[in-house]
């Protein structure tokens, strides 16, 4: 399932159409081959896909060299369209969305509020860093008022003031894999298991009321099980909360059964999965109470965590992580640093039967 409609991360590109005189006349061969390198590794694994990179000749970001990057697949979940920002001074780079501000003279954060605001159909307060980052950009978030606190996105303004830049900041020297995983800042909180030496990463994002994501459980669970020996398998909350009422919760009461029973958490996955459509039927609190209570959990432990404001808001933090890097559907699987489509899961069993096996 996707939140995508509602979030800045999916929102096109407008880009002012003034072309520019030469900025890709000394383009090279061998930068553009290095940064479809890098986009074959930043954009998703997808079944018989094809990526199309070409240089875009309207104005842009200051001090960025712009790309249109074209996913194609056979799998309709899994093409995507973006773009990759590419500065030949310091080889930062930043792939997502690119969004035109309006060209006037009020403070940046205003316009920012205001295009962000039109776009999301919502109130938003943005907030711009005094100091910039390297080409120019300041880091900025937009914070919009959900039922469960505070959410935000975040950006970059680029030097010029006038392109909000939503996507993944990196390098083009460095892996974005390793970028991608630093950015989700996948802390202790996460739930592990299996062989924390292994060579094989498998990260699961998913979200408990998603039915794509209880198809992907049934189907690929027994293979983790299998080859725990084999593989370090961390799995992250992304509850798409705004489309699932009661996906956050699940994800609390995963969070607090993780700390007080660990030994219980991957229990629990495997239920909620195994019975969304009973879920349904009642709130999901009740629920929650009696699932507890059914297995002899200590419920006043647990509900000190599931009731806390400040694991409700680091669960929102975590979701707003991963939509800054562009992982805003689930299920969504990173395997070695690899984000792989799920689709309709034959492609990504494969994908992850492979890397298992070391192929």
């Amino acid at each position: 399932m996707t939140m995508r409609k509602k979030t800045l991360s999916a929102i096109g590109c407008v880009l002012v159409a003034t072309t520019l005189s030469a900025q890709f006349a000394d383009q090279g061969t061998n930068q553009a081959a290095a940064v479809k390198a890098y986009a074959v590794r930043a954009l998703p694994k997808c079944a018989s896909s094809s990526l199309a990179l070409e240089p875009v000749t309207q104005k842009g970001p200051k001090h960025f060299q712009i790309y249109r990057a074209t996913l194609s697949s056979p799998d309709q979940h899994c093409g995507t369209a973006r773009y990759i920002l590419f500065s030949p001074a310091t080889q930062q780079t930043l792939v997502g969305t690119v969004v035109a501000l309006p060209a006037d003279t009020r403070p940046v954060h205003v316009r920012v509020a205001e295009q962000a605001g039109q776009m999301l159909k919502q109130t938003v307060t943005a907030t711009v860093a005094p100091l910039a980052l390297p080409d120019g950009l300041k880091a900025v978030s937009i914070i919009r008022t959900t039922p469960y606190g505070p959410f935000a996105y975040h950006g970059f303004i680029d030097a010029s003031e006038q392109f909000l830049l939503i996507g993944m900041r990196g390098n083009l020297r460095e892996d974005p894999g390793q970028t991608l995983l630093k950015t989700l800042g996948l802390d202790k909180t996460v739930a592990r298991r299996g062989n924390g030496a292994s060579k094989v990463s498998i990260i699961e994002l998913s979200d408990f009321q998603c039915p794509s994501c209880a198809r992907a459980h049934e189907k690929l669970e027994p293979i983790f099980a299998k080859n725990l020996n084999k593989i370090s398998f961390s799995r992250v909350d992304l509850p798409l909360f705004e489309n699932h009422k009661w996906a956050l919760p699940a994800a609390l009461g995963a969070r607090a059964i993780q700390r007080v029973a660990p030994k219980k958490y991957w229990e629990y996955v495997d239920h909620v999965f195994t019975n969304q459509e009973e879920i349904e039927k009642v709130p999901f609190d009740s629920f929650f109470r009696n699932y507890i209570q059914d297995h002899d959990l200590d419920w006043k432990a647990i509900e000190k965590i599931y009731k806390s404001k400040t694991e409700q808001q680091a669960v929102l933090d975590s979701v707003s992580r991963s939509f800054a890097v562009g992982v805003n559907s689930t299920p969504t699987f990173i395997v070695n640093g690899q984000v792989v489509g799920f689709g309709d899961g034959t492609y990504a069993t494969e994908y992850i039967r492979n890397a298992i096996a070391g192929k």
